[in-house]
């Protein structure tokens, strides 16, 4: 027998009264909004539903949609969900399978559906219809609105017999984000772990990987180690392991080149466990040590990033956040000689975007980029910050993403350069020996909690932390 056999797992346990606990609040809260209006209705759902591939007898894998995950626990597909909202109580209705299918997959009765996901009742979707004739509810509410990034609507329910019926189809879509926007302690305690687990998935790449490696043996790497130690089998977005001038591109998620000393690598990967996410984001040197430009970059980076969490406190906007870490990057990049004037005069005209070319963070939840930045009532988008995912003043239970960065994107810097506006205050020679930087971007999963703001990650930050991470050493006894 090998000596050295896979661990066992260290799985979170998830509270049995999860989901039942998420929906109290929002039935409290829903009611309040609603008032009257709530009476006697129904909150109707609909779940994620498989995807062939193409003409193929498979499926793409899917993910269960995530208010479906939220309300009612379930991560069947195909499935539609019921919350009535005088009683609580929760109906799921799931597809009809033939018996043969059980030769093929796993085909829970539905008693079994009942008791694993721990629902009031479970039903045929075929008998979605009587039910609710028979229940007659006053209104129906519908979860349809459009994204305020992706420009998406949200998939609903669309049965011809809903026309018999009073349907809302705006109500639900921002009290139900209003409340995924603030997070119970159960959720911050599994948002908590996945980033804590993440955390120890990136350690681990940065210890082994070194030049001559291939970018995708980073992916695989932290995909093992999120998966062998705790159950995370996939990852919330495609994975980030870029080296060099790959840096420079936000979502590069190609992975197929080979690492080269004396590179920046920009690792951004998260896992996902029982559908919550984390998103980390670590750079560090292929080599194992920071030459003097790269260190210039970073440290301006890191300082940025650590300006803002001092920061961070109920009521501060967000906004407010974005441009402090603009100024705080626009600065160092005075100082180091890559731009020109004053810091007042390049503020002014957003120099600082050139080189900072996306929003400081975005709030994080059972989506990567989660719901309810721009929601009803709150701070709308502004041209100035077209890239900011979220705008709002800061409140208890919220996590999010603090990630600033700076990129050397040849094409925006290029465009700059012929923008006299612009360009009058870039050293051009100076900038261009920078460019082989590629790109540096640190991000932190942040949860603003009444004790204050908590880091969830844990990471090394400092250049003194990477490098002795890089060596092997104990980085955690470094200031």
């Amino acid at each position: 027998m090998d000596q050295n056999p896979i661990p066992l797992p260290k799985e979170y346990p998830v509270p049995h009264d999860f989901h039942s606990n998420l929906r109290k609040r929002f039935l409290d809260f829903f009611k309040q909004q609603l008032g009257e209006q709530a009476k006697n209705s129904i909150v109707f759902l609909k779940g994620a539903v498989t995807i062939d591939k193409h003409d193929d007898d498979q499926q793409y894998r899917v993910e269960q949609e995530s208010n479906f995950k939220y309300i009612f626990g379930c991560d069947l597909l195909d499935c539609y969900g019921i919350l009535e909202v005088e009683s609580g109580k929760v109906t799921v209705f799931v597809p009809k399978y033939p018996e043969s299918y059980k030769m093929w997959m796993v085909v829970y009765s539905n008693e079994e559906i009942k008791e694993k996901y721990r629902l009031d009742d479970v039903q045929y979707v075929d008998q979605l219809e009587s039910w609710i004739e028979k229940r007659a509810p006053s209104k129906l509410f519908i979860y349809k609105g459009q994204d305020s990034d992706s420009k998406l609507i949200s998939s609903y329910p669309d049965f011809p017999y809903l026309s018999k019926y009073q349907v809302d189809e705006e109500e639900l879509y921002w009290t139900l984000n209003e409340c995924r926007v603030k997070k119970t302690d159960q959720e911050i305690e599994i948002l908590r772990y996945v980033a804590l687990l993440a955390s120890e998935s990136h350690e681990n790449v940065m210890r082994k990987i070194r030049v001559g490696n291939k970018e995708y043996q980073m992916e695989a790497l932290f995909k093992y180690h999120n998966f062998v130690y705790s159950g995370c089998r996939f990852t919330p977005y495609e994975c980030i392991c870029a080296s060099g001038t790959g840096g420079a591109t936000l979502h590069y998620i190609e992975n197929d080149k080979t690492i080269e000393d004396k590179q920046l690598i920009l690792a951004d990967m998260g896992a996902r466990y029982y559908g919550y996410n984390s998103d980390i984001t670590v750079t560090f040197p292929s080599n194992g040590k920071f030459d003097e430009k790269q260190s210039i970059i970073y440290n301006a980076v890191l300082d940025a990033q650590r300006q803002v969490f001092a920061s961070l406190k109920v009521g501060v906007n967000w906004g407010d956040m974005h441009f402090l870490a603009e100024r705080i990057i626009t600065q160092h990049l005075l100082d180091a000689g890559l731009l020109v004037g004053t810091i007042e005069e390049l503020m002014q005209n957003r120099i600082g975007k050139i080189f900072f070319c996306h929003g400081l963070g975005h709030l994080l939840g059972m989506r990567t980029h989660d719901v309810g930045g721009y929601n009803k009532g709150c701070p709308p988008r502004i041209p100035e910050l077209q890239s900011l995912r979220f705008r709002r003043d800061l409140e208890v239970g919220m996590v999010f993403s603090n990630e600033p960065g700076i990129y050397f994107v040849d094409f925006i810097i290029q465009e700059a350069f012929k923008d006299e506006t612009k360009a009058r205050f870039l050293n051009q020679e100076k900038i261009s020996e920078f460019m082989y930087v590629g790109g540096v971007r640190l991000e932190d999963d942040i949860a603003l909690t009444a004790n204050g703001a908590e880091i969830l990650n844990l990471v090394p930050r400092s250049i003194a932390q990477v490098e002795a991470c890089m060596r092997g050493e104990d980085w955690k006894l470094i200031q």
